[in-house]
């Protein structure tokens, strides 16, 4: 027998929270406020995304480490968000977190029938988000009603099996959390190699006072000048130069084939928009795909490995680098480097640059947006391919890790959508009951 459908008004209450003013968001405060900003795309909590708040709220609106957030509204094309849920960790950079009103908190009546940390689960499957956000009717609701989610069904196993499926997903997401974190370490460790070099010149500086740059071989250091020239950038080293991206490679804008062709869509090439490139800042995969076909129809846009892409409309500021053949669409800028600009390099590169990119969107309008001729005249700095290339066999061993832990935790994403999916089915019961038991 299957599991038993039950539905969720009978053992939850969804409250929402309320439009905080954004008069009251500030630089630094003690109260975080959780939003839609904080969804991933679904299911799951997005790091360091909470705003700092200095205003007045309800004491109900706070949340505390394990409670759940469901997103009540959606701000992506493809409705990837809405329905989705999130679960409060256990430590921010917050005492107090609040949560505002496009998002709602599931709150238990019934714990010891229907599992908090289930329900967190059941809506990280895409047919459970797919339905309370689409219903019967086929149309995105693009705005998700208490009552329309307290109506819905959904498959209730005993406690026991719930418990057990919660222990198997668990063990999966800790796993995929050890490998950002070690992803995370090797990328910060690979900045603070760039940012010593190329932003804050310490070798320069070192050559500059007649010391020899710290921890250096003397061919490395041989690489750097010994003094500043003026720039439009402002003092810049010796030699170096201000250069346009379009200079550092061929500048792509994605695009989007026609969705009314289903023969160009598949599972061949991946093609990223904006909330992939928001789940990770490395590509191996995507949330679609284009057939062979349809991505041949537009050649001219492939992405080879080694290219930075950036987000230049609603999310400016996103960069992300691709480890796979890739294509993206038109809210995407991309960067394929030419012979004399080190991949590596360049992504670190555009990933300094991105509070010009944000202030050349005209981030805070309603329509962020740079388009790929703003896009290609940013400027930057230029030092010499040698320094480059040099940078490049520090950095590349670091993300050649990084792609093995990424994919290492694609197969770990897969596998959790594999279970997840099948929770509703007979195989997959008998297999969790016999565990629990």
């Amino acid at each position: 027998m299957a599991f038993k459908q039950v539905r969720l008004g009978d053992y939850f209450k969804f409250e929402k929270g309320l439009g905080y003013k954004g008069e009251f968001l500030v630089e630094d405060s003690n109260v975080g406020l959780v939003g839609i900003d904080s969804q991933v795309p679904g299911g799951g909590y997005k790091e360091n995304s909470e705003k700092a708040y200095s205003g007045p709220y309800k004491p109900e609106h706070v949340v505390d480490s394990g409670d759940v957030i469901v997103a009540a509204t959606d701000i992506t094309q493809d409705g990837s968000v809405l329905g989705s849920t999130l679960m409060i960790p256990e430590s921010t950079n917050y005492e107090t977190l609040i949560y505002s009103g496009d998002v709602m908190k599931a709150i238990p009546l019934k714990p010891d029938e229907f599992s908090l940390e289930y329900f967190y689960n059941l809506y990280r499957v895409e047919k459970y988000r797919r339905k309370v956000a689409y219903g019967d009717t086929g149309t995105t609701v693009r705005r998700l009603s208490e009552d329309g989610i307290c109506e819905q069904l959904v498959p209730l196993p005993e406690l026991s099996t719930q418990l057990a499926i919660n222990e198997i997903i668990s063990l999966i997401d800790q796993q995929i959390a050890n490998n950002k974190s070690l992803s995370r370490n090797l990328e910060a460790l690979a900045q603070s190699v760039f940012k010593s070099w190329f932003i804050d010149f310490d070798p320069v500086n070192a050559k500059k006072n007649g010391e020899k740059p710290f921890g250096m071989d003397t061919e490395t250091a041989k690489l750097f000048p010994d003094s500043f020239v003026k720039s439009e950038l402002g003092d810049i080293p010796k030699g170096w130069n201000v250069v346009k991206f379009e200079s550092l490679g061929k500048i792509v804008t994605g695009k989007t084939p026609s969705t009314k062709n289903e023969a160009y869509w598949g599972a061949d090439v991946p093609f990223v928009t904006i909330p992939d490139m928001t789940r990770n800042r490395f590509t191996i995969s995507a949330e679609r795909y284009l057939s062979k076909l349809g991505a041949d129809s537009q050649k001219n846009q492939y992405l080879p490995v080694g290219t930075t892409s950036v987000s230049c409309i609603a999310s400016p500021g996103l960069v992300s680098y691709s480890f796979v053949d890739s294509q993206t669409n038109q809210q995407i800028n991309s960067i394929i480097p030419n012979s004399g600009t080190p991949r590596e390099w360049l992504f670190f590169r555009i990933d300094s640059e991105i509070h010009q990119i944000k202030s050349r969107s005209g981030i805070g309008s309603v329509f962020s947006n740079l388009n790929k001729s703003d896009f290609s005249s940013l400027e930057t700095i230029f030092a010499s391919k040698e320094l480059h290339e040099k940078f490049a066999e520090i950095a590349a061993p670091m993300l050649s890790e990084i792609e093995t832990t990424t994919r290492a935790s694609q197969k770990l994403i897969e596998l959790r959508t594999t279970i997840l999916d099948g929770l509703v089915s007979e195989k997959l019961k008998l297999q969790i009951e016999s565990k629990a038991s």
